[in-house]
């Protein structure tokens, strides 16, 4: 039992190594009550496949999958307001305009533009977006 413990986590383990991993940081928008209110946006996504991948980005959990003209659809998860009925779902849209990098090395840098309306929670914010311009570097 303890041989195939140790196979599982190493073959989980080695999922992550082979798999890519980006740090997003910019800025986010998001219309709120009193207005158009920034701040900080920060992110960690792990590709799950060619077409898919998972992450954290800005409040909450985030899903993406690969869209037209080399846009990706995400869907979001914010959690953070507590009561279940302040919970935010987000349906959105990303796209990376500019991006650095080579085969060779495996690193790259990227300029992306994403755009999450929010579907549900609160009914002040259902409806409302949030832009997010990021900064990325992945490998």
């Amino acid at each position: 039992m303890k041989l195939v413990t140790k196979l599982t986590i190493v073959a989980t383990l080695a999922t992550f190594m082979f798999a890519g991993i980006n740090v997003t940081w910019g800025n986010a928008y998001s219309d709120t009550v009193a207005g158009l209110a920034a701040s900080h946006s920060f992110g960690l996504w792990v590709d799950v496949n060619e077409s898919s991948s998972v992450g954290w980005e800005g409040n909450g959990l985030k899903v993406g999958f690969a869209g037209p003209g080399g846009t990706q659809v995400r869907l979001g998860f914010d959690p953070s307001e507590g009561t279940p009925a302040d919970v935010n779902t987000t349906l959105g849209m990303s796209r990376s305009w500019w991006t650095s990098g080579s085969e060779d090395t495996g690193w790259a840098t990227g300029l992306s533009t994403a755009i999450d309306w929010n579907m549900t929670g609160d009914a002040a914010e259902t409806g409302n977006f949030i832009l997010t311009m990021n900064l990325s570097f992945g490998f």
